[in-house]
C-alpha cells in the first residue's frame, strides 16, 4: 500500500511541476508582447537557495535574485516578484548581485504586465 502512495505522490509532484513549468513557458513567450508601465523597486537582493535544508550554513548552495516591485495598471496597484519568467540560479552571491544591479531598491523600472491579468508581471520579458 505504501508503494502505491509513493507512486501517487510522485505523479502529483510531476503534474504540479509540469503545470508550473508550462505556465512559466507561456509567460516567457507572451511577455515580449506585453505592454509596460513604470514601477518602483521595493526589494532587490541575492538570496541563498540551499539544495538541502539539513545542510550546514557553509555548505554548497545556489543563489537567486529576490525582487519585489510596485506598479499600477488602470489605477489599480500591484506588487510583482518575478524578474523573468524562469528564475536563474547563480553559483555565487556576486553573480546574483550582478544580475540585480540594474534594479536597485528605490529605482524606477519598466514593468511588463499581462494585459489580461495585470497582476502577472516581469521585469525582463522573454
Amino acid at each position: 500500500m505504501s508503494d502505491d502512495l509513493g507512486k501517487v505522490l510522485l505523479l502529483a509532484f510531476v503534474l504540479v511541476f509540469g503545470v508550473l513549468a508550462w505556465r512559466a513557458w507561456e509567460v516567457k513567450k507572451a511577455s515580449v508582447q506585453w505592454p509596460s508601465v513604470e514601477g518602483v523597486m521595493l526589494v532587490s537582493q541575492p538570496r541563498s537557495q540551499h539544495l538541502n535544508s539539513a545542510e550546514p550554513e557553509g555548505a554548497q548552495h545556489d543563489w537567486v535574485g529576490e525582487v519585489r516591485y510596485r506598479y499600477s495598471v488602470n489605477g489599480v496597484s500591484h506588487t510583482g516578484d518575478r524578474l523573468r519568467a524562469f528564475g536563474r540560479r547563480h553559483m555565487s552571491r556576486e553573480e546574483a548581485q550582478q544580475e540585480l544591479a540594474p534594479f536597485p531598491v528605490g529605482a524606477k523600472v519598466k514593468v511588463y504586465f499581462d494585459p489580461a491579468k495585470p497582476e502577472s508581471s516581469v521585469l525582463i520579458p522573454g
